[in-house]
């Protein structure tokens, strides 16, 4: 039972996010570095390395680094925008390398994708709330 349960509760959902991440991804890139530059298979790459490579640096930051930080307001500060910089810069090169781009682009592609996925956040949370005042009533 415990395998089903694994299986249900965490490789569905990471391949679903992996799989829809990757489809935002792609046509971000699409838009941006052209289809001949902006392949699947390489939005897929930047999705999955991109993931492993900041579950690897959190556990890096956490073990090592946010010891040494100091107490209080700043040292909690420095311990979130540390590793949002450097997945930032992370996912950027990732962009750069499998995309054919440069920079600018692939800050553009990450920014396109936010904005893509954030439609989707908005577009699913309006469907959920209209399917729960159907089922549920006012």
């Amino acid at each position: 039972m415990q395998i089903i349960e694994f299986i249900v509760l965490v490789i569905i959902p990471f391949l679903i996010v992996w799989l829809l991440g990757s489809l935002i991804l792609w046509i971000a890139g699409r838009v941006v570095a052209g289809p001949e530059n902006a392949k699947f298979t390489d939005a897929l790459w930047i999705s999955l390395l991109g993931a492993i490579l900041n579950e690897i640096l959190g556990w890096v930051i956490d073990t090592f680094v946010a010891p040494l930080l100091p107490p209080g307001l700043i040292g909690q500060i420095l311990a979130i925008a540390i590793p949002l910089l450097v997945v930032f810069i992370l996912y950027i090169w990732l962009i750069m390398h499998f995309f054919d781009t440069g920079i600018l682009g692939a800050i553009a592609v990450g920014l396109l994708y936010v904005i893509f996925m954030i439609i989707i956040a908005f577009i699913l949370v309006f469907v959920i709330v209209l399917l729960l005042i159907w089922l549920f009533g006012p």
